[in-house]
């Protein structure tokens, strides 16, 4: 499995960012092996952390392909004050205590 994070300080958006931001977490969740996202705002910023999980890099690969994906990557100076994006392939994941919020999600 891998993960996905988006580390972002968010900028003005607009109708259309919204949009297609819509648009784009729909082709998500459609896209064979999406697993699901966890989004965290940290505390005292207004930075977002937004966590992707992924079956496999072929998967992840899919969903970058998306024509709506790519615009919004090509404009992200519009609607972002910075980004930056980490791939990691994740060995193991254990915990207790979250139930049904666990990570990764199921």
């Amino acid at each position: 499995m891998y993960l996905v994070t988006f580390r972002l300080e968010p900028g003005a958006y607009d109708k259309e960012f919204h949009e297609l931001n819509d648009a784009i977490q729909a082709v998500a969740e459609g896209t064979d092996g999406y697993r699901g996202k966890r989004t965290w705002h940290a505390p005292g910023s207004e930075e977002i952390l937004v966590a992707y999980y992924w079956e496999s890099l072929d998967a992840l690969e899919s969903f970058g392909t998306d024509a709506d994906h790519k615009t919004a990557k090509a404009r992200w100076t519009e609607w972002y004050d910075a980004y930056e994006v980490t791939i990691t392939e994740i060995i193991d994941a254990y915990g207790s205590g979250f139930g049904d919020d666990a990570d990764p999600p199921q």
